[in-house]
């Protein structure tokens, strides 16, 4: 499976001068993030225990079975959940979004599931919707940083995936194809792909596929066929298929489940 998220507790804690607990050590993956105000944190990683400070537009991710110290430095509202994840990507430890207006857009309508006392099923399905969103936005500006540093690291890398994402989406992958353009071999192609990005050259085009398929699904009334077309799937049958396969439940009962 190329990623599985499964939220297991949510909180929005409004304007706080002190944390509850100064530090804690949790067995699932832990996301901390400052709506407004800021704090200060130590992720125990061996010898690292340098403090770091986050703000509004940093999500700071913890990993399961490690101890996260915190202090508030100002004023703060946050927003804090556990989480389950397994994938091909490795969550870093803060990332810095970019979209702003969409993360201050995704934190009200999170807060506002929980200050809803009504539904609370349905709340529940939306924060899970919207923390998964997150992270596949935290991890697609990840992927954006590690593009842009990739031009010192391997440039050749950085086209292919450059020509994975803009065409993948509407034409087939072709390995030999994309290793020809760029005058190398197929198996270099995906060896050196494999280094840098952390995924076959499949694996990614997949990747960006699903990451389409799931916004339109979301925000769009397109039918399975039409979003299969849009997303480079050869028809609605074989999309729902690697759909199911990666994300552990079929594209009709995702859209009933999370859309918002």
């Amino acid at each position: 499976m190329m990623q599985n998220i499964q939220l297991s507790r949510y909180y929005y804690a409004k304007q706080r001068e002190q944390f509850s607990l100064s530090e804690d050590t949790y067995q699932g993956w832990v996301m901390l993030a400052a709506q407004d105000g800021s704090f200060s944190y130590t992720i125990n990683k061996g010898d690292d225990t340098k403090e770091h400070m986050a703000q509004f537009g940093e999500l700071i991710f913890c990993p399961p079975n490690h101890t996260l110290k915190r202090s508030v430095l100002q004023t703060l509202s946050f927003h804090f959940c556990e989480f389950t994840y397994r994938g091909d990507w490795t969550l870093p430890e803060v990332v810095r979004m970019k979209d702003i207006s969409r993360l201050r857009s995704t934190f009200q309508y999170l807060q506002e599931s929980q200050e809803t006392e009504d539904l609370n099923q349905q709340n529940s399905e939306v924060a899970q919707h919207l923390i998964e969103d997150l992270i596949i936005q935290a991890q697609l500006e990840q992927f954006k940083a590690q593009h842009s540093k990739a031009g010192t690291i391997d440039p050749l890398m950085s086209k292919a995936a450059a020509y994975i994402e803009t065409r993948t989406c509407e034409h087939e992958l072709s390995l030999q194809e994309l290793a020809t353009s760029l005058g190398i071999s197929a198996s270099q192609l995906t060896r050196r792909f494999q280094a840098t990005y952390g995924l076959s050259p499949v694996r990614f085009a997949t990747k960006v596929r699903l990451t389409r398929a799931r916004l339109l699904l979301v925000e769009t009334p397109e039918s399975l066929d039409r979003i299969a077309e849009q997303c480079g799937f050869q028809n609605a049958f074989y999309f729902s298929r690697v759909f199911s396969q990666h994300m552990g439940i079929s594209p009709s009962v995702y859209r009933k489940n999370y859309r918002v």
